[in-house]
C-alpha cells in the first residue's frame, strides 16, 4: 500500500513537471513601464494593461486611457507553451498586429508581433505580486 502511494505520488509529480507553465497571471513589459494581466477569454487567452508607470505617456498614438486596454486578444494554444492566431495591440502606434506568444521559461514570455515580413519581439517578465506596485481598478 505504502509503495503504491509513493509510486502514485512520483507519477503525479513527473506529470506536473512535464506540463508547461501557464501564461495566466501578471507580466511586466520591457523596461517595467507597464504590467499586463493575461487570462482565459473563452477558449483563447487575452491580456490587458493593469498598471502603467506613466498613466499619460507622451508620444504614443493611443490618447485614450490605457488602463484596462486589451493588448493581447484571441490567442489560441497551438502547441505546448505557444499561442497564436489572435492579435496584439500596440498603443505606441495604435495598430493591431498578428502575432504569437510563447513561454521561454516559467518567468519569461516571448511576445512576437508582425506586419507583413517585419516582426518585433519583446520579452515580458512574470510579475511578483509581493514586490509589485498596486494595480489600478479596471474600468
Amino acid at each position: 500500500m505504502r509503495s503504491a502511494l509513493l509510486g502514485l505520488l512520483l507519477v503525479s509529480a513527473a506529470h506536473a513537471a512535464s506540463e508547461p507553465e501557464t501564461i495566466v497571471g501578471e507580466w511586466w513589459t520591457p523596461g517595467f513601464n507597464a504590467r499586463g494581466r493575461i487570462e482565459a477569454c473563452g477558449e483563447a487567452m487575452c491580456g490587458r494593461i493593469v498598471w502603467l508607470w506613466d498613466e499619460a505617456p507622451k508620444d504614443i498614438a493611443d490618447k485614450n486611457s490605457l488602463i484596462g486596454r486589451v493588448v493581447i486578444d484571441g490567442m489560441k494554444s497551438t502547441q505546448a507553451g505557444r499561442w497564436s492566431g489572435g492579435r496584439l495591440y500596440n498603443p505606441e502606434d495604435g495598430r493591431d498586429y498578428k502575432g504569437s506568444i510563447s513561454l521561454r521559461s516559467p518567468g519569461q514570455l516571448v511576445v512576437d508581433g508582425c506586419v507583413l515580413f517585419l516582426c518585433q519581439t519583446q520579452v515580458w517578465r512574470r510579475a511578483d505580486a509581493s514586490r509589485s506596485p498596486p494595480v489600478a481598478p479596471l474600468p
